[in-house]
């Protein structure tokens, strides 16, 4: 085999990269066809390429290789045995072992151009194992009053820790609940001793204060609270998302602190709060019972079945609630009633810990529906294809919509 056939190889390996990234000439193409025509070999080679193992599966392999290194080190090994005195059966082999070094450097070489005349992206996600995107789990962190950081979901089932007279404790069914120590004496000011529980993306939890006030934790939100309550007021801070079943108590009001913005006010009830700082606004739902809702423009009482919205720029609006779309995290749902497509999406990033990208106008678009948040990711977005037509993929932990 001579040398010119053997660069051939080179040519032709470039041809049929050009062919699988449609880069191709015209003339380019007719002298591809003329290869390919030559025998059944060659075109069995392009539908090999072609398969959907080669181009998703083996081509990744290709990557790992150090094409031109490659190319330098089969060309120094051929000029090397060219040059020496071969025995018989050396030569006898020679021309094989040329074929197949040329077989291989087409297959690497096609690698390599496909992987070179990607975009940047493309070369980028190429390099990306595929990540399957599941639903959420229970999962947080309890930090406590001195900074100690409790991984909750490793955390073992029983008394986690004992702080001034007050017990954590990781109960059956993995929600924490506080409890009394019942230790004799007289118990430490536990006031001012702080826990804040914190949810990450990815996450949902539920607590047992230590009056007996039953929160639910969405996900991205954190929740600080006393060790006990002793003062003539129940105070916590809210950041994100929580539902709140407030333990009665007429002498001593519930207070929910959303930073500086907002203050409700309970005696016990039953009532939910939505308040991302990436949100436009801050909603308080009330499920029953009775609710002051108050910030620095105005307050108003709401009732049940009633929303209290707060734009942070103009008094308090009251309008009807959905309870179903609003209680739809906690029941194990995704509940849209001509939501725009780029608000859903915000709810189920936080939900499955992944970034969204848009592109041309993708995400405004309205959706309906309803879809059982512990499916993996890829339901979701199914649907929305089906009843928008908008398309998606998936890179990594980064989902693109695309009209």
């Amino acid at each position: 085999m001579s040398n010119k056939k053997l660069y051939d190889s080179f040519h032709i390996s470039k041809l049929l990269a050009g062919k699988l990234s449609d880069t191709l000439t015209a003339a380019e193409e007719a002298e591809l066809e003329a290869w390919l025509d030559r025998n059944a070999g060659n075109r069995e080679i392009l539908e090999r390429l072609l398969s959907e193992n080669i181009r998703d599966g083996d081509i990744g392999l290709l990557l790992e290789f150090n094409v031109e290194n490659a190319l330098r080190n089969m060309k120094a090994r051929i000029a090397h045995d060219r040059d020496h005195d071969l025995r018989s059966e050396r030569t006898k082999s020679y021309p094989l072992r040329i074929a197949v070094a040329a077989t291989v450097l087409i297959a690497l070489s096609v690698g390599f151009w496909l992987y070179k005349g990607k975009p940047r992206k493309e070369q980028l996600s190429l390099r990306v194992k595929k990540i399957e995107i599941t639903p959420g789990v229970n999962k947080a962190i309890l930090v406590l009053s001195n900074g100690t950081k409790i991984d909750l979901q490793a955390a073992q089932r029983g008394n986690i820790t004992n702080q001034a007279g007050a017990v954590v404790r990781k109960e059956a069914d993995g929600k924490i609940a506080y409890r009394d120590a019942g230790s004799a004496g007289t118990q430490p000011d536990t006031e001012n001793e702080l826990n804040t529980l914190y949810v990450p993306k990815g996450g949902q939890y539920q607590v047992t204060l230590p009056d007996g006030t039953r929160v639910w934790l969405n996900a991205a939100s954190s929740l600080t609270y006393p060790v006990a309550f002793k003062g003539k007021e129940r105070q916590v801070k809210l950041a994100g998302e929580a539902y709140f079943e407030v333990a009665k108590n007429p002498e001593k009001p519930f207070h929910v602190n959303v930073g500086s913005k907002q203050t409700v006010e309970v005696l016990g009830t039953h009532f939910e709060i939505k308040a991302y700082d990436d949100d436009a606004d801050i909603r308080t739902t009330l499920l029953e019972g009775s609710v002051k809702v108050s910030c620095k423009n105005s307050h108003v009482i709401i009732k049940p079945g009633q929303m209290a919205v707060n734009n942070l720029k103009e008094p308090l609006t009251i309008r009807n609630a959905d309870l179903d779309e609003v209680m739809a995290w906690k029941n194990g749902l995704f509940v849209f009633n001509d939501e725009r497509i780029e608000d859903v999406l915000k709810i189920a990033a936080r939900w499955y810990d992944v970034d969204v990208e848009y592109r041309a106008g993708a995400g405004q678009k309205k959706l309906r529906g309803i879809v059982s948040k512990y499916k993996n990711i890829t339901e979701l977005l199914d649907n929305i294809t089906i009843t928008s037509g908008i398309h998606y993929k998936i890179e990594g932990r980064r989902v693109i919509l695309m009209n």
